[in-house]
């Protein structure tokens, strides 16, 4: 009984489709570039040929520290970019919906990082001059072998 279960097993077994597996010889080599920066009001972050200005606040619904909300809010801000100096135009970001690639046509650049300060409070009414935008972006650089 032993046998015809062994065999039954080792039949069932060479039946089963193999997976092929390849090896890359010598896989591309990759590299991350970060730039950041903490930018107020006209300052730009300049990466390579490319740069962002933080122009300003547009709007900030956060939901005010020591508070409860019902929704968590969001901030939007007014950014210009440039490429070699010239300006490719502005968009109103907050950061969670934005690529861009949508703006330097590669997708090697990544925007990781975007934090607007300070933070709203119940206490305090924040003047605009005093925002600051906190700006992480990654450059992926693929060398071919």
């Amino acid at each position: 009984m032993i046998f015809l279960i062994n065999l039954v097993t080792a039949l069932y077994c060479s039946c089963l489709p193999v997976p092929e597996i390849t090896l890359q010889e010598n896989p591309p080599k990759q590299e991350v570039i970060q730039y950041s920066s903490r930018l107020c009001e006209g300052d730009r972050l300049q990466f390579g040929n490319k740069a962002i200005q933080f122009k300003k606040v547009v709007s900030d619904s956060r939901c005010p520290k020591g508070t409860t909300c019902i929704w968590a809010g969001e901030v939007k801000v007014l950014v210009e970019f440039f490429e070699d100096g010239h300006s490719l135009g502005e968009e109103v970001i907050n950061g969670a919906n934005f690529n861009l690639a949508q703006i330097f046509g590669k997708k090697s650049w990544n925007l990781n990082g975007f934090q607007v300060s300070p933070y709203p409070s119940i206490h305090y009414k924040i003047e605009p001059e005093e925002y600051s935008l906190s700006l992480n972006i990654s450059e992926t650089i693929v060398e071919e072998n």
